[in-house]
């Protein structure tokens, strides 16, 4: 299965930076619904940015260093964050959470604005209308993750702005199940230039990001893994077991990993089993996965929702392998997740992936999942490649600590700071 079509492994643990993702058909073993069939993969450059706006002139009192004061014992940076929306488990939300545990630490000061705010976590968040018009010495950080018209007035303030993007996912991925998110992926992707064209500084969570509204600026992610649950006690790893965790989504295609366990128990691993786990983007989605699962692997694919952390932590302790077949990723944090918990990972290099992964993942750009399960069975059955892949894994998750992440955020504010 797979012949010699299979990289070598050396090959696959030390790929050449920069490869094109492949856009061939994946070989199924059996055709699903045709609402789960692979989207069309042509590229979704985003749309060219505008002319930038004029901005209002800074008020009396704004200073060259985003805040700077003189005086002793007074606040010398003021950065208020600002976010589309705001929920307690939403990855954007935690990062700006943390990214202020950072400024309080520094000495700085400032608030986190939402135009929508989850009620469990409106005491951390302010809404966006209490921003007002900040003091001309507030530096803006402005999180984009989504289609957000109330940002434009925010992007409109004289106050010097930074944009991080943390991506948006291309409309066509949606089409079929939750037109309304189409809808406003859409939106929110012929936006982001405009937006990104009102800003000081553009940063992106990724390079790919970044680089797709053409900044070389970026602010990673920052992975605590002090946040993360604890393994039961009787956690076993099971060694032929697969693990992906992620939104039910299709840009996620969990559809082509049931399709590769149902490929595995046939030619390589008859035991091979399949655990997904992910909020769904809606239940006829989560049962077109169960029927596709059903179909193809009766017996041999969890799908899980809503776990406590301590049970997502016992997942991942319990994988054989974390497996990402994901085709739009513009970060992707359960790969660091993964590393924590010492699971090989074997992933699709797609988006921001690579730049995560480093080394540290075997990276399959082939589409053919008879190629996927050779690099699979590597990782589940090769004793010496699993060990170097957790090993390399453990160390991976350092670039991503509150140091790393602490100065490229400082930097990305200095240089916000020091514009106009």
């Amino acid at each position: 299965m797979g012949g010699d079509r299979a990289r070598r492994d050396a090959d696959a643990l030390d790929p050449s930076p920069g490869r094109p993702d492949h856009v061939a058909e994946a070989a199924a073993a059996a055709r699903p619904a045709a609402a789960l069939q692979r989207a069309d993969l042509a590229g979704e450059p985003l749309p060219s940015a505008p002319a930038r706006p004029p901005r209002r002139a800074r008020g009396p009192g704004a200073h060259a260093r985003g805040g700077e004061r003189a005086a002793a014992g007074r606040v010398l940076v003021i950065v208020h964050q600002v976010l589309s929306g705001a929920g307690p488990h939403d990855a954007v939300t935690t990062q700006a959470r943390e990214f202020r545990t950072l400024f309080r630490s520094w000495g700085w000061s400032g608030d986190i604005f939402a135009g929508h705010i989850d009620p469990r976590i409106a005491s951390e968040v302010r809404p966006l209308r209490a921003l007002g018009t900040p003091t001309p010495d507030a530096l803006l950080l402005v999180h984009y993750s989504a289609y957000a018209p109330r940002l434009r007035r925010v992007l409109d303030l004289p106050n010097r702005t930074l944009l991080l993007s943390h991506n948006v996912t291309p409309a066509r991925w949606f089409w079929d199940y939750e037109p309304t998110v189409a809808i406003h992926c859409q939106l929110g992707r012929a936006q982001l230039p405009e937006y990104a064209a009102r800003a000081d500084v553009v940063a992106g969570v990724s390079p790919y990001n970044a680089a797709e509204l053409g900044s070389d600026v970026v602010v990673p992610i920052l992975f605590d893994p002090g946040t993360l649950g604890t393994p039961a006690p009787d956690a076993v790893r099971r060694p032929h077991e697969l693990l992906f965790v992620g939104r039910l989504a299709p840009h996620k295609r969990q559809d082509e990993l049931i399709r590769l366990v149902a490929l595995l128990r046939r030619h390589r691993l008859p035991d091979a089993t399949l655990r997904l786990v992910g909020e769904p983007l809606n239940p006829n989605y989560r049962a077109a996965l169960a029927g596709l699962a059903d179909q193809l692997a009766p017996g041999a694919v969890t799908i899980e929702s809503s776990l406590t952390a301590d049970e997502l932590a016992t997942r991942y302790a319990s994988a054989g392998a974390f497996v990402c077949l994901s085709e739009h990723e513009g970060f992707c944090i359960p790969l660091l997740e993964a590393f924590h918990f010492g699971a090989p990972v074997v992933a699709r290099p797609v988006g921001g992936i690579p730049s995560v992964v480093g080394d540290a993942a075997l990276l399959v750009e082939d589409r053919d999942l008879a190629v996927v399960a050779e690099l699979v069975t590597l990782a589940l059955e090769d004793r010496e490649l699993s060990d170097e892949l957790v090993r390399r894994g453990a160390a991976r998750v350092g670039a991503f600590d509150h140091e790393h992440t602490a100065v490229a955020l400082r930097a990305a504010i200095e240089r916000t700071a020091a514009a106009r």
